[in-house]
């Protein structure tokens, strides 16, 4: 995995002025490194109808499409990868091509993802955010106690904004994951502003 990406987690339910698909569309148009399809209160099938979709506009702009929660569907589409919660990571899992990805809260369960074989982890939260009020965020000493704790890749999420961009780059993660400022982000300035943010690192 490069340095300094940008990677989109969906939520159809926070996008207020388009519909979904032309968020979608609006996101890869701006060059993410990588769109994670978490859309967790559907059924299989009507996941799968999603990912179809959405798969067709990934594939047009050469976005690598993940699907979160659901490996029967990542596999039916020929998705890039497959995301998963820490506790759902499968042992003995067989990729099949896909790669797998795990969410992390904690030193010891980014250790124990390694140990099991994912290709990369989402390590959050950093930083408070919208999506989840109240919760403390856990800074940039966590990314940096996870950077030295394991060798596989680490992207950051939560809360990550222009202004913190640079500093979670610099604990030397791979790159960082935002949901709702790019759901809502029209004309993609948000998405715009942090690429130059983080390249500022290369």
């Amino acid at each position: 995995m490069n340095k300094n990406m940008i990677y989109v987690v969906t939520n159809r339910n926070l996008i207020k002025e388009e519909n979904f698909y032309e968020a979608i569309e609006r996101c890869s148009q701006a060059s993410i490194d990588g769109l994670i399809l978490r859309e967790k209160d559907l059924s299989t099938d009507e996941l799968l109808e999603m990912a179809k979709r959405v798969k067709v506009i990934t594939n047009k702009y050469h976005i690598p499409l993940i699907i979160n929660g659901n490996i029967e569907v990542a596999k039916k589409i020929n998705s890039y990868g497959c995301h998963l919660s820490y506790k759902d990571i499968p042992n003995n899992y067989h990729k099949e091509g896909l790669k797998l990805g795990a969410s992390i809260h904690s030193v010891e369960e980014a250790i124990e993802s390694e140990r099991l074989g994912v290709d990369y982890i989402i390590a959050g939260n950093i930083f408070e955010t919208d999506c989840k009020p109240g919760l403390i965020g856990k800074g940039i000493e966590f990314l940096e106690e996870i950077k030295s704790r394991v060798s596989i890749p680490i992207i950051a999420i939560g809360g990550i904004d222009i202004d913190n961009a640079k500093k979670v780059i610099n604990a030397g993660v791979n790159g960082v994951a935002i949901m709702s400022s790019a759901m809502n982000d029209i004309n993609n300035r948000f998405i715009n502003k942090l690429r130059e943010e983080v390249e500022e690192n290369i």
